[in-house]
């Protein structure tokens, strides 16, 4: 069940790329000065330390911002992040990372993304006691890698629609896990 769902987000993530080839001819757009992008979507968390091996859907977003030290090259910072809620416990998993976006053609749409910075989990959930209810709530940090690709599909002169598919690293205090992350953002050049 859970590998069809996934083979279905990455079956929707290759659609989205071929359809946007004929509008990404027709991009005019230049990459200078700063550019902001910002985006939601869903995904799943992976690996040996995310709920005992078993991955989990979840919501996800992103928030990236930098500069265009050329047609091709976009570099800033960017925050990414996945949530989901599993038996009452709200878990979250994020990256603050250096990226570098790449453009192979300089007039082309499709670019592959780059990142590396810190990471961090956090884990909340309820106890309760008699009438007594508390909130207890862990929080863990460590390093975060990230890859990706994505297309801008010109709506407008400087504006964007980018559908992206990310994988994050996040490796927290011997708990690392690994995100596959399908979002819908806004980007203005």
């Amino acid at each position: 069940m859970k590998m069809r769902i996934l083979g279905s987000a990455i079956s929707a993530a290759a659609l989205l790329f071929i359809a946007a080839a004929p509008a990404d001819a027709q991009r005019t757009a230049e990459h200078r000065g700063y550019w902001i992008s910002f985006g939601f979507g869903g995904g799943t968390a992976f690996g040996d330390d995310a709920w005992d091996g078993d991955s989990k859907f979840g919501g996800a977003g992103f928030l990236r911002m930098g500069g265009s030290p050329s047609q091709q090259l976009l570099i800033g910072g960017e925050l990414i992040g996945w949530g989901a809620d599993q038996d009452n416990v709200r878990i979250g998993r994020g990256a603050l990372m250096f990226t570098a976006m790449y453009y192979p053609s300089p007039k082309g749409g499709f670019y592959l993304k780059g990142g590396a910075g810190f990471s961090g989990r956090s884990a909340e959930w309820e106890i309760r006691v008699d009438d007594v209810t508390a909130t207890v709530r862990e929080d863990y940090g460590g390093i975060g890698l990230g890859a990706g690709l994505g297309m801008d599909i010109q709506l407008a002169r400087n504006f964007f629609l980018t559908p992206a598919l990310d994988f994050v690293y996040t490796g927290t205090e011997g708990d690392g896990a690994s995100l596959l992350l399908f979002t819908i953002g806004a980007t203005w050049h």
